[in-house]
């Protein structure tokens, strides 16, 4: 038996020590035994390039990021302008006559434009605007106002704008031909306009009462 281990200890050698002679050499080390064990730890030229390719491919990768970014808000800027202008153009159309968009007149003059709340409404009939395109215009003349809006006291275009929203909502379905219209444009409007007298926007409400109901969460008093 110990004849037969010795000789199988004998070959195992053959075999192991020539790859053990080679491991310093696959690593990347030298054969120098008297290296230390910081020298060994110490990262070789070939995992530096490649952590300074790395470091190069991420510092490129943030720059795209951010000219991503930038042309994102560019975009957004630009597509909130033209919706701006859109409905200026079309608050314009509604509640003057006279009017194009290069027109510089003053707050007075153009209030001596204004059409008649009759006229506002033939032309909601007509443009089949939706209460959507009402809202915007609405939103935008509070924008737009040099002061707090409320019932008591809101601008003298808001004021037209909901009279002339009342008359499109008296008429019987079947009498308007503008199907679009919902027949309560003029009462949601004047909802919004007393919700902003104290200080509230009814799309906030209604937004954190969405949330609610789907979350199941509510004010506890």
């Amino acid at each position: 038996i110990d004849l037969e281990f010795a000789r199988y200890k004998n070959e195992t050698m053959k075999i192991i020590l020539p790859q053990l002679l080679l491991w310093p050499t696959v690593c990347g080390f030298t054969s120098d035994n008297s290296r230390s064990s910081s020298d060994l730890a110490r990262p070789t030229a070939t995992s530096a390039e490649d952590a300074l390719v790395l470091l190069s491919e991420a510092k490129a990768l943030r720059q795209q990021a951010s000219m991503l970014q930038e042309q994102l808000n560019r975009e957004k800027e630009e597509r909130i302008h033209k919706e701006r202008e859109k409905v200026d153009n079309l608050i314009d159309l509604l509640l003057f006559h006279g009017m194009n968009s290069e027109s510089n007149s003053s707050e007075e003059s153009k209030q001596q434009l204004l059409h008649t709340e009759e006229q506002v409404a033939q032309l909601l009939i007509s443009k089949r605007l939706s209460y959507d395109m009402v809202n915007q215009c609405f939103d935008r003349i509070v924008e737009q106002a040099n002061r707090p809006q409320s019932i008591d006291s809101c601008s003298p275009l808001l004021s037209l704008l909901l009279d002339a929203a009342c008359q499109v909502d008296c008429l019987e379905r079947k009498e308007n031909p503008n199907k679009r219209w919902s027949g309560r444009v003029e009462r949601d409007l004047r909802k919004k306009l007393f919700a902003l007298g104290y200080g509230i926007r009814i799309e906030d409400v209604q937004k954190k009462d969405a949330i609610r109901s789907i979350t199941g969460d509510r004010d506890y008093f």
